[in-house]
């Protein structure tokens, strides 16, 4: 009796010594997934600021250049008998408004195209990275091109 008294307390033991493993286990991959849930915040909210840094930069180019449509405009009709600009200049920055509008089009499309972000697969991942890139460099053209202008 005192035997099967000794094996039931030590099948007792090793269950209780199975149920702290699970536990502590348990505890690491809920630890674990704590980690990565805030990385993963981390990770979005640092893309949303890239997004509202490039909308505002982009914001501001737009009305950088509007500005800079109104003083062609003033400078190519005042004064009356000899402006100071020749009233067809306001077409560089009319072309470059057009532009950067061309650029807000292509900015949706990269939305829309990264609503599907779960479908992807790694051809279209790379894709978007180019998209991105693309896109960064056109809005800096069109910053370029509205600095031109102010200068010329």
């Amino acid at each position: 009796m005192e035997k099967e008294l000794l094996d039931l307390i030590n099948k007792i033991n090793e269950t209780l010594v199975k149920i702290n493993v699970r536990e502590e286990t348990k505890e690491l991959f809920s630890e674990s997934n704590k980690l990565i849930e805030k990385s993963d915040k981390r990770v979005e909210n640092s893309l949303n600021q890239i997004q509202n840094s490039f909308d505002r930069i982009h914001d501001k180019a737009f009305n950088f250049n509007n500005i800079l449509i109104g003083v062609f405009m003033v400078l190519g009709t005042f004064p009356n008998d000899e402006p100071k600009l020749k009233i067809w200049t306001v077409v560089f920055p009319l072309l470059n408004l057009i532009y950067i509008v061309y650029i807000d089009f292509r900015q949706m499309e990269i939305h829309r195209f990264a609503s599907r972000e779960q479908e992807w697969n790694n051809v279209e991942r790379e894709k978007f990275g180019n998209m991105i890139n693309i896109q960064t460099k056109l809005s800096l053209i069109a910053l370029l091109f509205s600095i031109l202008f102010l200068v010329w």
